[in-house]
Formats: structure tokens, sequence, C-alpha cells
């Protein structure tokens, strides 16, 4: 929260290094774009995401390592 592109998608790819098979990273953001670019930066194969707008303008993105 509070941060823009790309140190959202920067501390996301640095948390999933640490997360195992069957695990998941929950993430608020609150800038459109930095959704955009997390998602973006997923290895499709290796992760599942939900994104979900829990108030006006903040999102929840979530992360399952498969």
């Amino acid at each position: 929260m509070g941060e823009i592109c790309p140190v959202p998608s920067i501390k996301v790819r640095l948390l999933l290094k640490n997360l195992h098979a069957g695990e998941e990273l929950k993430v608020l953001v609150d800038h459109s774009c930095a959704v955009g670019n997390i998602i973006e930066g997923l290895d499709k194969k290796a992760y599942q995401h939900v994104v979900n707008e829990v108030a006006n303008g903040i999102w929840e993105v979530i992360i399952k390592e498969l």
C-alpha cells in the first residue's frame, strides 16, 4: 500500500522465492497499475492468482504456488 510501480512487483517477486507449493501470498495494493504489473510478472505455470477489489481503489491479489 502506498507504493508505486515497480516497487510492489519487486517486493512480490522477492516474497515468492520463499513460497512453497500450496501456500498463498496475499498482497494489498492501492494502484491499479501495480495489480497489472504483479500479474504480468507471474509465471503462469507455477502460480495461480485471484484479484478482488476489496474497497474503492484497493485491490487484494492472492497468489498461490502450484
